[in-house]
């Protein structure tokens, strides 16, 4: 027999007027309500708040990075514990100048074939440190779901946690209190005076 998700949703959250169910039951119904709709609220809002922190520091990242030509003053060389039979990692000494004149120098990766003297576009920060190349639209959104959906995982977690515990309170506090009604009924019930 199928019974309709209503019924069974009515049921689970103690709304389908059961003359059977005890003051426990109303308690356990009103808590697990209260739970559903404070989670209801919580949820988008933690979702939203996780997804706009992940957006806001991807922006913050790629605000003060810009590019700049540099300029190989040393031999490239494969960069340690770069891989052996695959591409290998390239590193090499290099120079640039700043707006302001300023000159900077360290060591960068470089792709492809170069040698002292090849000049390469690196990006840098805010501080003119070489940095890697700024989170395109595309990662900045993939993070940002990541993140939102990792924030709905665990308050759903969360949830479960609570209406789980809730659950396994009542039914034990429940439990107790039929014992203790048989322990009073059962000897009138069996004519035991």
């Amino acid at each position: 027999m199928n019974t309709p998700i209503s019924a069974r949703l009515a049921r689970f959250l103690g709304l389908d007027h059961n003359p059977l169910r005890r003051a426990a039951d109303h308690v356990e119904s009103t808590i697990l309500i209260t739970l559903l709709i404070l989670f209801t609220a919580i949820i988008p809002a933690g979702t939203y708040l996780a997804a706009r922190t992940a957006y806001v520091t991807a922006q913050t990242e790629n605000a003060g990075k810009h590019q700049v030509t540099a300029t190989l003053y040393e031999q490239p060389s494969p960069a340690q514990g770069s891989r052996l039979g695959g591409t290998a990692e390239f590193r090499a000494g290099a120079r640039w100048q700043t707006s302001d004149g300023k000159l900077h120098e360290a060591v960068i990766p470089v792709r492809g074939i170069a040698t002292v003297g090849t000049q390469v576009n690196i990006w840098v920060d805010a501080h003119n440190e070489p940095s890697r190349e700024p989170a395109g639209a595309l990662e900045i959104i993939m993070a940002t779901v990541i993140v939102a959906l990792a924030a709905l995982s665990g308050l759903v977690a969360v949830l479960a946690m609570f209406v789980g515990l809730l659950r396994r309170t009542m039914r034990r506090l429940n439990r107790k209190g039929w014992e203790e009604a048989w322990t009073s009924v059962e000897p009138r019930w069996a004519r035991r005076y």
